[in-house]
């Protein structure tokens, strides 16, 4: 790779992949919503050019980008990924549109290679679609990531660009500003309130942002087009094993609350991925224990508190 766009730019995520294409020596075209958005992120990093433009403009990416030598398009542009928005319906189905919109342009910039951000919540919907209970509200979300990867799969296929679907278990680690578990769960620990978690037997895994962003790179230097690659270490567990390990690099002596709250979702076996895709077809490993990048996080959130 040389060139690439990388959607979703100044996310969690997005900025990481950004950081680390710029330490490989790829040029990055970074697409970011408004000039009032934060680029704090992927501001010092060498080989980046922003470009403002709102998800809703997506379909003319390629007036706001001359170039036509781009080999990969990275899309993480996503609204309504945490919070409230999950939930909102015209969100959601707008970010389907938005994303076949990104295929398009993708095409008529010239780049033959899409990667897909996708989300291990697009395998519980289906684990529930698949049962007789109601889905809560918030799963609008992973059903918009589902019919936008089909859509754009589909779309990608027709147009002659290579597709392919990264799915994200779940990344943790510096500069993760949202209420999810990890993140949430260590500043309880820092104020001394107490963390309360369901017993924690169903299957779990995590992964480190750094070598969630290399997993992304080696993906799209050599994954195989219509391939799915799961983003996640190699070795899934019972959550309950990753609570206490976290637990133990911040404070072995504190409490935390495993079974307070009862678990009525659905468990995935893991059997839904080939875990070691990823490593088979690209080498890539992850190299950052779940105990350092604990105490990586840890150490970054003290100094943002």
């Amino acid at each position: 790779m040389k060139k690439v766009i990388v959607t979703g730019a100044n996310g969690f995520v997005g900025s990481a992949v950004c950081a680390e294409l710029s330490l490989a020596g790829v040029e990055v075209i970074a697409v970011v919503r408004c000039p009032e958005e934060n680029i704090d992120n992927i501001a010092d990093c060498n080989g980046i050019r922003i470009i403002y433009c709102d998800f809703s403009n997506f379909r003319n990416l390629a007036s706001l980008i001359p170039d036509r030598d781009v080999d990969v398009l990275f899309h993480f542009a996503w609204v309504g990924s945490a919070g409230i928005l999950r939930s909102d319906l015209d969100v959601q189905i707008n970010n389907i549109k938005y994303s076949c919109d990104t295929v398009r342009a993708c095409a008529e910039i010239g780049c033959k290679r899409i990667i897909f951000a996708s989300s291990i919540m697009e395998f519980e919907i289906e684990a529930v679609m698949a049962t007789e209970i109601t889905p809560g509200i918030n799963t609008l979300y992973s059903s918009a990531k589902l019919a936008a990867d089909y859509l754009a799969r589909t779309l990608a296929g027709d147009l002659g660009i290579d597709y392919i679907r990264a799915v994200i278990s779940n990344i943790y680690g510096p500069g993760e500003i949202s209420s999810r578990l990890i993140v949430s769960s260590l500043k309880k620990m820092i104020s001394g309130e107490r963390c309360s978690y369901s017993p924690g037997d169903q299957l779990y895994d995590f992964i480190y942002i750094s070598d969630a962003a290399k997993a992304f790179v080696a993906i799209a230097n050599m994954g195989l087009p219509n391939k799915t690659y799961y983003i996640g270490s190699l070795a899934p567990k019972p959550l309950k094993e990753f609570l206490i390990e976290m637990r133990d690099s911040f404070d072995p002596s504190i409490e935390i609350g495993l079974g307070d709250i009862p678990f009525n979702g659905i468990s995935l076996t893991y059997k839904e991925f080939d875990v070691e895709s990823v490593k088979k077809d690209t080498g890539f490993v992850p190299m950052v224990s779940f105990d350092e990048g604990i105490k990586n996080t840890i150490e970054w959130l003290r100094g943002n508190s």
